[in-house]
């Protein structure tokens, strides 16, 4: 939420939709352009999401902690690491420190995937981002950063 002195100050934006909707609609265009992206190189938007955490990582990660630096909740997280360890692309360990903890890692399958993804997304980036420059994808880059901060307010 804006204070009313910050109110003062924001420009007038005469757009012909107001700016929720545009970024609720780009949003989802991404998600499911995004979504096939990571279908055609083998993955899942899922996939992407929980295998860049770990891979992310120095060392293992637990499950809870992965939870919340993916914003998943523990009954979804589960269910993706159950599939992906299915899969042969993650591996749960006891944790030395916790027996009651998992901690997380990638096999060599998972890392392989991961490189294969990570090349997907970057491609589909640079569609995605097509046209607008470095300032602009940095501008673009800062202004949602900022949205979401005060979003999260």
């Amino acid at each position: 939420m804006v204070d009313d002195k910050m109110s003062n100050r924001l420009p007038s934006i005469q757009m012909s939709e107001p700016l929720g909707r545009q970024l609720v609609f780009t949003a989802k265009a991404m998600r499911e352009s995004f979504e096939d992206a990571m279908a055609a190189a083998g993955g899942s938007l899922g996939t992407w999401v929980v295998l860049s955490a770990i891979s992310s990582e120095t060392g293992f990660i637990n499950q809870s902690a992965l939870a919340g630096k993916v914003r998943l909740e523990g009954a979804t997280i589960t269910h993706h690491i159950d599939r992906l360890e299915q899969l042969g692309l993650v591996r749960r360990q006891a944790d030395p420190n916790d027996r009651r903890a998992r901690n997380l890692e990638l096999t060599p399958e998972g890392k392989k995937l991961h490189a294969t993804l990570m090349t997907a997304a970057k491609d589909f980036e640079k569609g995605a981002l097509a046209g607008l420059s470095v300032k602009q994808c940095a501008d673009l880059g800062a202004m949602l950063e900022r949205i979401r901060a005060n979003l999260e307010r």
